[in-house]
């Protein structure tokens, strides 16, 4: 009886150590650290921790969104602190004119020569944020095959510099945001 008991510790003792590891690398945070990283892979960031991240870097009109970019990563995939960062750049902290009047925190349709005429408008920032992160899974992720940063620089935005730009506003959400 007491070598079952042993046996039956040794199997406990080793199965935790297993749970443990998987809990570990199934629910850390998946931190984007260069353009090189992996959008496509969940951020596990909380909505809370993503509200505060915006009060942190001063864009009170996005706080309250946090639960909506969350709500896109589980829908669509997209990184969730990757699709806020890209709105923190695109809109301006949400003070852009687009952002503001058209709700469209991604400046989405945009083009150089007419902004304001070509973005789209959504009737809430809940709407633009599905939308987007819906057309960046469709066209960049599965269509193009840019999953990247740097991938997706090469067709998104005009500005070579775009994808340090958003990495940087990745860096700091991240950082804001850590529990």
């Amino acid at each position: 009886m007491r070598d079952g008991a042993m046996f039956w510790l040794g199997i406990g003792a080793a199965t935790a150590g297993v749970l443990a590891l998987l809990y570990t690398s199934t629910h850390r945070p998946y931190v984007i650290a260069s353009v090189k990283d992996d959008l496509r892979i969940p951020s596990r960031i909380t909505p809370q921790a993503l509200d505060r991240a915006f009060e942190v870097i001063g864009a009170p009109r996005m706080v309250g969104l946090g639960q909506a970019f969350v709500q896109e990563e589980r829908e669509s995939g997209v990184h969730a602190v990757f699709l806020a960062a890209l709105a923190v750049h695109e809109a301006n902290k949400g003070e852009s004119r687009i952002a503001r009047e058209k709700k469209n925190l991604f400046g989405w349709g945009a083009i150089d020569s007419n902004p304001y005429d070509g973005a789209y408008a959504f009737h809430d920032e809940a709407a633009g944020i599905r939308y987007v992160a819906s057309r960046i899974r469709a066209l960049y992720f599965d269509e193009w095959q840019l999953y990247t940063l740097e991938g997706m620089n090469t067709r998104y935005s005009t500005d070579e510099n775009w994808k340090y730009a958003v990495l940087n506003w990745i860096r700091r959400l991240q950082d804001a945001g850590r529990d």
